[in-house]
Formats: structure tokens, sequence, C-alpha cells
């Protein structure tokens, strides 16, 4: 029992979190504000990529898997300076 309100309130966090960037939170505050959240719903090796931990006993949480995978890509573009235009660019 106690498995499935972690996953439940998980999965309601993300939702949260998803929602915060939807409504303008800074990609860096909001990668920082929820860095334990997303190692929390994620695991895999060290150096290498996480994986959500989205279902459990035959239930699918959409939101763990939602978040997860907006919060790799965001990380990922911050850390990628060529993913973003730069100012004054017309492309």
């Amino acid at each position: 029992m106690e498995d499935d309100v972690s996953y439940i309130a998980n999965d309601a966090r993300c939702l949260s979190a998803i929602e915060d960037l939807a409504a303008g939170m800074e990609t860096l505050n909001w990668l920082g504000q929820y860095l334990e959240l997303y190692m929390s719903v994620t695991y895999g090796p060290k150096d290498h990529p996480r994986i959500a931990s989205c279902n459990y006993q035959g239930k699918h949480y959409k939101y763990i898997q939602k978040f997860a995978k907006v919060y790799i890509q965001k990380d990922f573009e911050n850390k990628d300076p060529f993913s973003h235009k730069s100012e004054g660019s017309e492309d």
C-alpha cells in the first residue's frame, strides 16, 4: 500500500512540476528545484541515461513519465549551447 501511495504522490508532484514550467518558471530554477524529484522517480547507473520508474503493479503513471522526459530535455538544452538561437538571430 505504501508504494501505491508513493507512486500516486510522485505522479501528482510531477504534474505540478510540469505545470510550473508551463507557467513560465525559469528553466535553471526549475531544474534545480525539481532535481530531487527527478532522482526519486528515475533510476539507472551513474554516467548513463536514467529511466523513468512510471509503472507499478500494472499501472502506468503518465505524469512521472512525462516529467522525466521533460526534465531530460530541459537539462540537455541547458548543457548544449547550440540548442538555442542566439539573440538577434534571424533563424
